[in-house]
């Protein structure tokens, strides 16, 4: 895997898109003269493309990845309910992929905050994390990539609690994840601690598909020239990551 590196965005990137539901229409939208061309199960056309999203459905995922690796060029997973099991060691060090259930960076640092917050509730038994993500009524998979990705946040900083569980009873070492589809919302997570005398609670919620759109681009951008599989986290740490610094007084 080559080193990860901030990027700046180039203006003359090409890029191929799969998918033309919400996100992939956002994303497409937000492309505008970058996008070479857009298609959903169709065969791509012979254009040479500099990165490929991925924004159609996690079926498709296997077949995006043959395609990928057939032409050399990077890969970028948006989609979510996708297994490769051997993703890694298929990728190798012959295209670079970035898998991303959620390219939004405001998800990204929500993630980073959960860790805090698992932490936190690491120290006392009492202090108990849950997960609850509410989606539009007709997305399909449950509970979504992001409240995947959050469960395994909680448990990595929490480590009393050792998998995760919709519905109840809970015991106490499951980490209790809620799933809502209803109406119309497009995406929205919390992570919160339920304790005896508080509740602490972190928040992202997506007005539309537009916030992840930016994201797409940047991850696209980001991956050139690297080899190997890296996440939305790796994407955003340059960002993200100097926002920590000098938090415990200590100098930049």
């Amino acid at each position: 895997m080559t080193a990860p590196g901030a990027n700046a965005i180039r203006t003359d990137i090409r890029i191929g898109l799969f998918g033309a539901g919400r996100l992939g229409q956002a994303i497409a939208e937000h492309l505008g003269d970058r996008l070479a061309w857009q298609v959903t199960r169709d065969t791509p056309p012979n254009a040479n493309v500099d990165a490929i999203i991925e924004a159609s459905s996690g079926s498709q995922v296997p077949a995006r990845l043959d395609w990928a690796l057939t032409n050399k060029v990077p890969l970028i997973i948006g989609s979510t309910g996708w297994h490769v099991p051997d993703l890694e060691e298929r990728v190798g060090s012959n295209i670079g992929v970035v898998t991303a259930p959620n390219f939004s960076l405001g998800v990204a640092m929500l993630r980073r905050l959960s860790l805090v917050m698992a932490r936190f509730a690491a120290r006392d038994e009492l202090l108990d994390p849950y997960i609850v993500e509410h989606h539009q009524a007709k997305k399909h998979d449950a509970p979504s990539g992001t409240a995947k990705l959050l469960a395994a946040t909680i448990l990595e900083g929490c480590p009393r609690k050792e998998s995760w569980r919709i519905g109840g009873p809970v015991g106490q070492n499951e980490l209790s994840v809620a799933v809502i589809r209803s109406g119309h919302t497009y995406s929205e997570h919390r992570v919160g601690i339920d304790a005896p005398a508080e509740v602490l609670e972190l928040r992202h919620t997506a007005r539309s598909p537009l916030a992840f759109a930016d994201g797409a681009l940047t991850a696209a951008n980001w991956i050139q020239g690297k080899t190997g599989v890296f996440t939305m986290d790796n994407v955003s740490a340059s960002v993200l990551d100097p926002l920590f610094e000098g938090l415990m007084g200590d100098q930049p």
